[in-house]
């Protein structure tokens, strides 16, 4: 083989190397080297991510992601949280803005296609129906034709339109979605259970109630990009040692969490995985 053509291949070699995903296999030694680890996480989505009274974003995975930092660089504070929303946050992942996602990530097959996930760390009930105090729906079915207020990237949506038959109204942010409740725009906000029965503990929503009940139970976990083995091994390290020491627990309990049993039980095999 000629040497122009020994280049030729070598040149083609480095480019399916690159296209496989051995190009972010670097991201655990880009994030020590900067000394700073970048999280896409929400911060308008209760109790995950949110903005306190300081304007601070906190939450149960802002504590999850700080631990990580902390984990990977040795301080909480070695952080950059990038508020993302639905709709965006794996393009930020894949498009290298964040190096990791803590925002809500649902574990679909979908999603398993784009980027990979870290270990799981919460099943979270599915998406539930908000609605008026005197509505007299219960059912998905029932929700057939009629314009239900809903956020732009969530999983469930074309399960919403393509099996309930749902005229869903998507919103890029949820106050939009719950100003155009309030004005009648919709009959309902379908979302996250877990926010919406947050949502009911605030004053000015005491007119409203949870109508239709979830219809399933979903792991979340982290996202990070496709093929990074070596940062993903690095996180789930991380987040496990943090389920061990019960820091989870006590995230649920700052946060007002009902205590998740899903979460007692990897606690506690954690623990012993660690004896």
């Amino acid at each position: 083989m000629t040497k122009i053509k020994k280049l030729t291949v070598s040149a083609v070699a480095l480019a399916a190397m690159f296209a496989s995903g051995a190009a972010v296999a670097g991201t655990l030694e880009d994030v020590k080297s900067r000394d700073k680890l970048i999280v896409g996480v929400k911060n308008d989505y209760p109790p995950y991510g949110f903005l306190n009274d300081k304007g601070e974003i906190v939450g149960f995975e802002v504590s999850l992601a700080k631990y990580v930092a902390k984990e990977l660089l040795g301080s909480e504070d070695k952080i950059e949280l990038v508020p993302v929303v639905a709709a965006n946050r794996i393009e930020f992942l894949t498009a290298g803005r964040v190096d990791a996602i803590f925002a809500t990530l649902g574990v679909t097959a979908d999603r398993d296609k784009v980027i990979d996930f870290t270990t799981e760390y919460v099943s979270a009930a599915g998406p539930s129906v908000l609605m008026a105090k005197e509505a007299t729906i219960s059912k998905w079915e029932e929700l057939k034709g009629k314009p239900v207020c809903g956020i732009q990237g969530s999983y469930y949506n074309k399960k919403m339109t393509e099996e309930f038959g749902i005229n869903l109204v998507a919103f890029k942010g949820q106050p939009e979605a719950y100003r155009a409740l309030k004005d009648n725009r919709c009959i309902g906000f379908v979302f996250d259970d877990m926010t919406l029965q947050q949502k009911l503990k605030e004053a000015d929503w005491s007119n409203y109630k949870i109508a239709v009940a979830p219809y399933e139970f979903l792991p979340m976990a982290g996202g990070i990009r496709e093929g990074d083995a070596e940062f993903q091994a690095a996180v789930n390290k991380a987040i496990e040692k943090a389920e061990g020491e019960g820091k989870l627990i006590e995230w649920e309990t700052e946060f007002g969490m009902p205590h998740s049993d899903y979460i007692a039980e990897r606690a506690k095999a954690a623990a012993a995985k660690k004896n």
